[in-house]
């Protein structure tokens, strides 16, 4: 289980990158980038033994979820 305050803090940086008007913008990779070390870091730590695509897929559907309910967050 990943705590609320992670997963809000995960779904900001996809809509930053996933929502940005210019993805190749410095704020858009910087975004991406700080999205993936942190899905890296949870995967090592909390679920090494599910597949990495599967867990990604999850952690994103997991985001919409929350940008969803939170609009305005």
């Amino acid at each position: 289980m990943i705590p609320v305050e992670l997963v809000a803090r995960l779904a900001e940086l996809y809509d930053r990158y996933n929502n940005a008007l210019d993805p190749l913008s410095e704020n858009a990779r910087n975004a991406k980038r700080d999205f993936d070390a942190l899905m890296n870091s949870l995967h090592s730590a909390r679920a090494a033994e599910v597949d990495f695509l599967e867990f990604r897929y999850e952690l994103i559907r997991l985001c919409r979820d929350y940008l969803r309910r939170n609009p305005h967050s």
